[in-house]
């Protein structure tokens, strides 16, 4: 149900330009089929820094469906300027110097792919030694140039961005939320990262003082620009300084075993302002889910990455669910077609608290992360955003491996004492550490429906039970509700429980016309009166709107003689 309610946007919905009005949506649709892309082609070699997307050297992967771009080297092209000699900034002369001494492996072999039709690009002269894509008129004329990155898969390390913005209401959203919509989503995101691919995002209207925080999951896949148009420049300038420093067989073998931007990634967090060792690092401090410009400390990054040696490479982190959330839609939650999961991957998994439950329990395993060198690891966990007296992390072993997550449930939190931007998700990270650095983390996020303004009260025993719940903001200064997320409709429901702790019935109350409607829970969903009294039997579902948004919706399935 879900995945296919954000896939259809995924594909459909326009994406502008950020800072430009409307758009024809009809030049916005970002197909991915139609056309007709090679099974055998031939790399084509990158000249005067241009880099050919075309449909002789593109080829779709029968697996992932996305288009395979083959390409070559410009030959000559380590000879240009490393960096634009008019550049007089301090980390320029610093990698000035490390290129004069042989030392740094450049750009002649990077991409630069901007993805928003020139709208915020990369100055022509910012780095002489870097190609830029070039998309042929068979995917421009589809727009599969614009938007969130996913679609190619470069076959040279690429660094990008896209000042573009999903802007159609109600289900309006940056590129940081489009990027992990659903579960192919998410992997078409995880796959980049994995193939030395790194892009930026600006947060736009997802991370503001006014907003809140409405990005639903954090991962390390890509990054984040606070702001709008061209705030994702400097990051971009950021992770091109960061590539070229690297020693040249550093670069090669972070490239050969496809961990380039988890390691750039690794380094641009280590060196924010504000860290200033390995306890900063795996801590909030260094991994907000937005960053500001005015945290990068770009001499800082240009040395740290110079100063990691082949042997030294920080693992990936890949996580895997022991233990999941078990709710049981229909009976643990009212909605029965929707699921809790919104995606699992292996360096990022993001879950929606659906279920009434007050406390829950994953256990998350790190096991599969192996490190490049096969030095030995031990992993640090860290509440990245939440509430730490209402989360524990318990590490089943001395190298924390493995790790029991235990998590109350959250009503919206202010971000820090500092920062009283608020939130309804927990970030929870896990590190791994080879005794020389410690890794890009991998992330667990929790969102919770802090909009329902969820009432629990102790039960005899002392435990806390839900006791009453809303689906819907009722008032413009109610908490967002993500419309691709949570349904909604215009009730409350006051919960009945009998002695074992299980629901029995429900009061609900239309908060618009104060209508009140008893429901009794029975084996195939809900003991209720229609309109005119007439004993009937519903169940409640997840239904898509005209518009993409999500409402609850009560289906009669029988009437009282089917019981």
């Amino acid at each position: 149900m879900r995945a296919a309610v954000l896939g259809f946007y995924m594909l459909l919905a326009p994406t502008v330009a950020l800072g430009q009005a409307g758009g024809n949506a009809s030049e916005a649709v970002a197909a991915t089929s139609g056309v007709q892309v090679q099974s055998t082609v031939t790399p084509a070699v990158i000249k005067d820094g241009l880099a050919p997307v075309t449909p002789s050297n593109t080829r779709r992967d029968p697996m992932t469906g996305a288009i395979d771009v083959l390409l070559l080297p410009e030959p000559g092209r380590e000879d240009l300027p490393v960096i634009d000699p008019n550049n007089t900034r301090p980390e320029a002369g610093l990698l000035r110097r490390i290129d004069a001494a042989g030392n740094a492996a450049g750009l002649s072999q990077v991409l630069y792919d901007n993805r928003d039709r020139g709208h915020s690009d990369l100055q022509e002269m910012a780095f002489p030694q870097v190609s830029r894509t070039r998309y042929d008129e068979a995917f421009t004329s589809r727009m599969q140039h614009n938007g969130v990155a996913g679609q190619f898969m470069f076959s040279l390390p690429t660094i990008g961005n896209s000042s573009t913005a999903l802007t159609r209401t109600p289900i309006a959203r940056s590129l940081g939320r489009l990027a992990l919509g659903d579960q192919a989503s998410a992997l078409r995101s995880y796959r980049l990262y994995t193939s030395n691919q790194m892009y930026v995002y600006p947060e736009h209207r997802d991370y503001d003082a006014d907003t809140g925080d409405r990005l639903f999951a954090s991962a390390p896949y890509f990054m984040l620009s606070q702001g709008s148009s061209y705030r994702d420049q400097p990051f971009v300038e950021a992770l091109l300084l960061t590539t070229a420093a690297l020693q040249p067989a550093t670069f090669d073998r972070l490239v050969d075993l496809k961990l380039l931007a988890p390691t750039l990634q690794m380094i641009l967090r280590r060196t924010l302002a504000g860290v200033r060792n390995d306890t900063d690092y795996v801590s909030p401090r260094a991994h907000p889910p937005v960053f500001h410009s005015n945290q990068l400390r770009h001499g800082a990054a240009v040395g740290f990455s110079n100063s990691i040696t082949p042997d030294t490479i920080p693992p990936m982190v890949q996580i895997s669910m022991v233990s999941d959330f078990k709710a049981r839609p229909a009976v643990d939650y009212l909605p029965g077609n929707i699921g809790e999961v919104l995606f699992t991957t292996p360096s990022a998994v993001a879950r929606a608290w659906r279920s009434f439950d007050h406390t829950r329990r994953i256990t998350v395993s790190a096991a599969k992360t192996e490190d490049p060198n096969n030095r030995p690891l031990r992993f640090h966990w860290a509440v990245l955003q939440g509430d730490p007296e209402k989360i524990q992390i318990t590490p089943q072993d001395e190298t924390g491996t493995v790790a029991d997550i235990d998590i109350k449930w959250h009503d919206r939190f202010a971000l820090s004492s500092t920062n009283p931007m608020t939130s309804p998700r927990v970030d929870i990270a896990v590190f791994a550490d080879n005794g020389a650095h410690i890794s890009a983390p991998a992330m667990i996020s929790i969102l919770f429906p802090t909009f329902q303004e969820r009432d629990y009260r102790p039960n005899p025993e002392g435990e806390l039970e839900l006791h009453s719940l809303g689906y819907a903001p009722t008032r413009p200064e109610d908490p967002y509700a993500d419309p691709l997320i949570w349904p909604v409709e215009d009730w409350r429901d006051q919960i009945r429980r009998n002695q074992e702790g299980e629901i029995v019935s429900i009061t609900r109350t239309w908060t618009k016309t104060g209508r009140v409607q008893e429901l009794q829970r029975v084996p195939l969903g809900w003991l209720t009166t229609d309109e005119q009294g007439r004993p009937v039997t519903q169940q409640f579902l997840a239904a898509q709107g005209s518009k993409g948004a999500l409402s609850l919706e009560a289906r009669v399935i029988g009437s009282v003689s089917d019981q």
